[in-house]
């Protein structure tokens, strides 16, 4: 976890973010929306995530527009996390939010 320019703060994935460890992510993630207004996830290693990582960033951006916050992703889901969001329903089904935040498509009016 590092801080950005103005405030902001990226939280770095690791290599694999799943069942197993996602309590290592949880803890990051709550602790950088709790100190900083905009929170960027980084996942330029393209880590391999199964569905607890996509139901906590869901989670997530929930709390985080409730609490006038922003949560966004770095670069939009590619690799291992777009085959989960695809089993999922996410993309097929996807808002115009859902498609901006995952997918980085559209944009949200």
């Amino acid at each position: 976890m590092s801080n950005g320019d103005l405030g902001s703060i990226v939280v770095k994935l690791e290599a694999a973010t799943n069942i197993r460890n996602i309590p290592v992510f949880y803890s990051a993630l709550l602790t950088a929306l709790s100190g900083s207004k905009s929170v960027t996830l980084d996942l330029a290693e393209e880590p391999e995530v199964d569905l607890s990582f996509v139901q906590l960033v869901e989670s997530a951006r929930l709390h985080a527009g409730a609490h006038g916050k922003a949560l966004t992703l770095a670069q939009p889901a590619s690799g291992p996390l777009l085959g989960v969001l695809g089993r999922a329903g996410f993309i097929e089904n996807a808002s115009p939010e859902d498609a901006q935040f995952w997918l980085h498509k559209g944009s949200v009016q």
